[in-house]
């Protein structure tokens, strides 16, 4: 099966070449560019997204349950009704965990979505599986922070409340206790690993469809301005 890049020559797609050709994602522009166009490269980052994931989930269960039991009962809710939101909040991520390359998949697909939309705006030809293939590449760096957060987690000691689930790996780190939950969230967005997930977007995206820096920014920005929002969405849940 072969693969046709523009503007370079056809390249042989095979299984092994794909699975070393992920690391690229990181570091390689143009080795990453190359892999935009392979059919099924997508299932190297999809296995590995989802087998963190469910072992990330495994791990943190416990600090969950534990975060869960000691943190303080909002104002206006019974015992009995926040043990049920307990309850419900672990049973739902069990299924998650169950359930992870199905959900993994579907974020994904909803990000090449996304990103398809925008490019349709901005009369950018491309196809699907093309921006499928771009966004479960460079995921592979938020499977790195994902990492991170539980390591930092793991190595923290007792965590004592939910809003301590969310470690600091962002500006948020110089933020002291008691700032405004909103500012918290958007700096903590501004972590090196989105940074490092939106340049090589850029750069990926500019080397394979041959587009400018800025018309790439231009293209991946509705996925930031969405991640910013849902970050922020997320902190009116907190207490």
């Amino acid at each position: 099966m072969t693969a046709t890049v523009p503007g370079s020559p056809i390249e042989p797609e095979t299984f092994s070449d794909d699975l070393a050709g992920m690391g690229s994602f990181f570091i390689d522009p143009q080795g990453a560019a190359r892999r935009v166009f392979h059919k099924w490269f997508w299932i190297g980052p999809v296995v590995i997204f989802s087998v963190v994931s469910v072992t990330a989930s495994y791990l943190m269960m416990p600090i969950v349950q534990h975060a869960l039991e000691v943190s303080p009962i909002p104002s206006g809710v019974s015992p009995d009704q926040y043990q049920r939101t307990a309850d419900m909040a672990m049973t739902f991520q069990r299924i998650g965990m169950y359930f992870a390359p199905a959900v993994v998949a579907l974020i994904l697909a909803i990000q090449a979505l996304v990103l398809w939309a925008a490019c349709s705006v901005l009369t950018i030809d491309v196809k699907f599986r093309w921006l499928f293939n771009l966004v479960a590449g460079c995921s592979l760096i938020q499977v790195l922070a994902s990492i991170a957060g539980v390591l930092v987690l793991k190595g923290k000691g007792e965590i004592s409340t939910m809003a301590e689930l969310r470690p600091a790996l962002g500006l948020d780190i110089f933020l002291s206790d008691g700032t405004n939950k909103y500012a918290t969230a958007f700096l903590g967005y501004l972590s090196i690993f989105e940074i490092w997930w939106i340049v090589m977007m850029v750069l990926v995206f500019s080397a394979a469809f041959h587009k400018s820096k800025g018309k790439a920014f231009a293209a991946i920005l509705p996925l930031i301005v969405l991640s910013i929002l849902l970050r922020i969405g997320g902190a009116a849940f907190q207490r």
